[in-house]
């Protein structure tokens, strides 16, 4: 299994390759990285801008049920990307998640 680091990079230049610029949260050891736990990579392209979870194959399932109880938990209507590596495809499958938010009735 890849580590994070191959994974990142991996992804960053397949961004770079298709015109986006990106940013990550630099790794600080024992300490949680992710933007709000969720997200571990930004891309920027124009107007565009893509909030990316990063992962493998086996860790998709954990991943999304983490997304969608954090954008649900807050309230937060975003959209986040799960980018997980497949290693035997050496490729990335890509799903996408936004969750769509009833509105509030004020009483």
């Amino acid at each position: 299994m890849p580590k994070e680091i191959v994974i990142r990079k991996k992804a960053t230049e397949e961004l770079r390759v298709n015109g986006w610029i990106t940013w990550f949260a630099p790794k600080v050891k024992f300490q949680q990285t992710d933007i709000f736990g969720i997200i571990d990579l930004l891309a920027l392209k124009g107007k565009k801008q893509k909030n990316i979870q990063l992962t493998t194959i086996s860790n998709v399932s954990s991943r999304r049920k983490k997304i969608i109880d954090f954008l649900k938990r807050n309230k937060v209507q975003m959209m986040v990307e799960i980018w997980a590596w497949n290693a035997k495809k050496k490729e990335f499958k890509k799903e996408k998640i936004n969750i769509k938010l009833k509105k509030l009735r004020a009483k």
